[in-house]
């Protein structure tokens, strides 16, 4: 005979227990859920800081698989449609971002046309954002020499543009 025979467990920790494990599943629900709602607005207001230049990109995978990240990659300026140098192999960097940016729209059934916002801050951060689904990604968390491969976006912007009309870019909203 053990000694929970003659002593129940107590009710009362089992009750502790089980609002302890609903307590913490619903905290972590309503954080994720939270995280998920910021865009680039809130960014701002958070860190002070300001976007300093934009510029909206597409991406096609030519599927040729001439190396161990895919194939090569045409990238496209989003608003003129003018394409820009293929990504190098050794830019496999970007390819990841790519798949991690496609892997949310995959999980949320999207199959609108990618369109990704590149973002430079005067904090000197950039980011890039998924416009359908909101998702975005700190680039500058991966290194310089990661964060060199996206500022050549921006640097063959502006070597496209003449000075005159260079104008600041404002941050894009996040669509629903």
């Amino acid at each position: 005979m053990s000694s929970l025979d003659e002593r129940p467990f107590p009710a009362a920790a089992l009750y502790g227990a089980m609002a302890l494990v609903l307590t913490t599943t619903i905290g972590v629900g309503v954080i994720q859920s939270q995280k998920r709602v910021t865009d680039n607005a809130s960014a701002v207001a958070i860190t002070g800081a300001s976007a300093v230049q934009t510029r909206a990109l597409r991406f096609v995978d030519q599927h040729d698989g001439v190396s161990v990240y895919g194939g090569h990659v045409r990238v496209f300026d989003a608003e003129t449609g003018a394409e820009l140098p293929q990504l190098r192999e050794r830019d496999g960097f970007v390819r990841a971002i790519l798949n991690s940016l496609t892997y949310e729209r995959t999980k949320r059934d999207i199959n609108a046309a990618p369109v990704f916002d590149l973002v430079r801050w005067s904090d000197r951060k950039i980011t890039i954002s998924d416009r359908a689904t909101g998702a975005r990604i700190n680039i500058g968390d991966f290194g310089p020499g990661n964060k060199a491969v996206w500022l050549r976006f921006f640097q063959q912007a502006a070597a496209q543009k003449p000075k005159a009309t260079q104008t600041q870019a404002q941050p894009s909203k996040a669509r629903s």
